[in-house]
């Protein structure tokens, strides 16, 4: 894999700081498989007595060191995990249980603010943001809280996706590139920078992780499209939520306006369970107080509008056509509506939703406008935030990076426009308002769709743009696995979209998707390439 200046200083493992060692690495007998361990499967063997949570969060050190190397979805494991799994243990034998989340290890997206006491920094994937000290995330809090073991950071896209233009999804000047667990021959360096071979981002380094067994679950981040695509690339269950719900103080920002944290995991109980804990349940109607209460087995009372996968692609720029591969998941997405039409209770196909071409505004997407306004602003709120950092301003970030361009502004992609738009943008309200109010029509015509043909969800393609109506309407959006492509056996799927604060009803159509198709399928390409002692 191709590194970075940074990376290159990361150790045997592509691990930043602290690095456990094994003597019995590569001979080691598990006491469990990373690779299918769920949330709810490691709770059993802890109820049970048959597994501690230090035996747990030791087996995952270990995968991750045997195999993030030729992944890259780690950046950082804590020092202290082990002596917290030993609390969380004590606590247990005592008859004290935090949750469905007690014992067990999460990795957390490196732009999500740790507290200096768990031993690991934030840095967003920039350079200039090593050894800065950011006061820890209200929502990690939450986990801890819940009994949670923060065993690490993973990698992401530099700055959410959102430093420069023609970056492959899942870089960083950190830690260079990740790469999918299950593409055979890993990623293809000829491919487009959103191509078959790629994880997608940003949060990339969650997505590969879980898939891979280097942790059981995940937090990661979305402004538009960053839970939902690379969940769909690792085959994985994500829900990002309504926004507002989760709250994003202390979370390396894009857009104040459309960040937002969710889950990610291997099941649909895995994935409510973490969203029950990140959603601020004050702002918002959780079923019975826990959103697994919406989980089902039937479409019974499901109403669905699916749109056209002829229509609904990302461009070709961004995923350089393979023929086989378009031919294959347009037949996989016909035979998936096909089957959840004979399910539902109601079904409508090729819904006319409004076309990405209609966020146009002023020659640019008006939300990508968005984002470039908020940036200098919500930036400087976050650097100017921390109590020890290289830069304090998004001024001082660009020109730091062009003062150390060798490790900030790489051979490789050596710009960083999308920060100096953000700079040069200005302080006009009338230059969001316009942009604000153009992108807030056109995602209007989601829920005009859902009222129209009296639908609870939109259903679509999982290469495809919904994301961005989502960010723009501010509505929940999920991920569905569905099957492999034959070419490379990289994972396909659905994304499912439902209104404002209905969480609920997504979980109930993840839960019923999980009950009717095929289960996903483990990766077993990374195992090829473990680290060699």
């Amino acid at each position: 894999m191709a590194s970075t200046p940074a990376s290159r200083l990361l150790s045997k493992e592509k691990l930043a700081g602290w690095v456990p060692h094994f003597q019995d690495l590569s001979n080691h007998v598990p006491k469990f498989n990373t690779l299918t361990a769920s949330v709810q499967s490691l709770q059993k063997e802890l109820s049970s007595g048959r597994l501690q949570s230090t035996e747990i969060v030791e087996e995952f050190q270990r995968s991750a060191c045997l195999y993030n190397e030729w992944l890259g979805a780690v950046y950082q494991l804590a020092p202290g995990a082990l002596d917290r799994a030993r609390e969380l243990d004590s606590m247990r034998q005592n008859g004290n249980v935090l949750g469905p989340l007690h014992g067990v290890p999460i990795l957390v997206k490196d732009n999500i603010a740790t507290p200096k006491g768990l031993g690991m920094g934030t840095t967003g994937g920039a350079v200039a943001l090593i050894g800065s000290e950011p006061d820890g995330a209200p929502i990690v809090d939450r986990l801890l809280e819940a009994g949670a073991i923060i065993y690490g950071k993973a990698t992401l896209s530099e700055l959410g996706y959102f430093k420069g233009k023609n970056i492959r999804c899942g870089w960083s000047a950190t830690a260079g590139q990740s790469q999918s667990a299950y593409v055979r021959g890993g990623l293809d360096w000829s491919d487009s920078i959103g191509g078959h071979s790629n994880p997608l981002g940003s949060s990339s380094g969650c997505a590969i992780a879980v898939s891979a067994g280097l942790a059981p679950i995940a937090v990661g981040t979305e402004t538009d499209g960053s839970l939902v695509s690379p969940s769909t690339r690792a085959s994985l269950y994500t829900v990002k939520p309504t926004h507002g719900l989760v709250d994003t103080t202390n979370i390396i920002p894009t857009s104040a306006r459309y960040d937002t944290a969710g889950p990610m995991g291997k099941t649909v109980k895995d994935v409510a369970d973490l969203l029950n804990v990140l959603v601020d349940h004050s702002k918002t109607e959780v079923p019975q107080g826990d959103y697994a209460s919406a989980i089902t087995t039937t479409w019974d009372d499901i109403k669905v509008g699916t749109l056209d996968p002829e229509k609904w692609r990302m461009n070709d720029t961004f995923v350089k056509p393979v023929p086989e591969a378009t031919k294959q998941i347009l037949e996989l997405t016909r035979a998936a509506y096909g089957r959840i039409q004979g399910l539902a209770k109601s079904y409508y196909e090729n819904l006319p939703l409004r076309p990405l071409a209609d966020f146009k505004f002023e020659g640019r997407n008006a939300t990508q406008t968005l984002m470039v306004a908020d940036l200098k602003g919500d930036m400087d709120t976050y650097l100017g935030s921390l109590k020890q950092s290289k830069v304090k301003s998004l001024r001082e970030l660009v020109e730091w990076n062009k003062t150390h361009a060798e490790e900030a502004l790489t051979d490789e992609y050596p710009n960083q426009i999308l920060l100096e738009q953000g700079l040069e943008f200005g302080d006009s309200a009338e230059a969001r308002e316009k942009p604000l109010a153009h992108a807030k029509a056109v995602a209007a015509s989601f829920e005009e769709m859902i009222e129209k043909y009296d639908i609870d969800v939109i259903i679509a393609p999982g290469d495809c743009t919904l994301s961005t109506y989502a960010a723009a309407g501010e509505f929940p959006i999920a991920s569905l696995p569905m099957s492999y492509l034959d070419f490379n056996g990289r994972p396909v799927g659905l994304l499912v979209a439902a209104p404002r604060h209905k969480e609920s009803v997504l979980i109930k159509v993840m839960s019923a998707w999980e009950a009717t198709f095929s289960p996903r399928k483990e990766p077993s390409e990374f195992l090829k390439h473990p680290t060699v002692a």
